[in-house]
């Protein structure tokens, strides 16, 4: 349940390593539909071991009080914690083939590879960011593919339903070819 904080005000700080990074969280708090979200203007500073009112002297002594604030920031612990889904499907293929269509359904969502030894990708979809991991797992004449999808609520969830679908297709497709 949403923790009520009207009246409360937050200062969100987002890091960012590349533009599409930026656009994806500016594209957020720029449609956010509760509340308000606006974009400070002005100068933007946190300051960390300074004496505050020596410096907000200072500022007030270079531009009108009226448009000076001086907010103490402290960090908010939430209660939202990242999702973790597994997808399991049995294929009757060779290992080649199934890790074959994997690497097709993965560029499909334009998967991003993080480490190629451990088969971990990256991926942003309209629902969010997560992080998937494939294991393949020879049983009798079956392949088992175990999917592990992390991240935050809801592209967990969406791209499991995806992951199942295209496994799903791709076993029935397989039992038939061995008809």
């Amino acid at each position: 349940m949403p923790e009520n904080t009207e009246g409360e005000r937050y200062l969100y700080i987002v890091n960012y390593e590349e533009d599409a990074e930026r656009k994806r969280a500016e594209y957020l708090f720029n449609n956010w539909e509760d509340g308000s979200i606006e974009r400070p203007s002005g100068l933007i500073r946190i300051a960390k071991g300074v004496d505050r009112d020596e410096l907000y002297e200072r500022l007030v002594g270079k531009v009108p009080e009226e448009q000076v604030g001086i907010y103490q920031l402290q960090k908010v612990d939430t209660n939202v914690e990242a999702e973790n889904v597994i997808v399991e499907q049995r294929i009757d293929a060779s290992v080649d083939a199934v890790e074959t269509f994997l690497d097709y359904v993965l560029s499909k969502k334009k998967a991003v590879l993080q480490s190629a030894s451990r088969n971990e990708y990256e991926l942003y979809t309209k629902k969010g960011r997560a992080e998937v991991s494939y294991t393949l797992k020879k049983v009798d004449s079956q392949i088992v593919v175990r999917i592990t999808i992390d991240g935050y609520p809801p592209a967990p969830s969406f791209l499991a339903e995806f992951f199942e679908t295209e496994l799903a297709d791709y076993a029935t497709s397989q039992s038939l070819d061995q008809q």
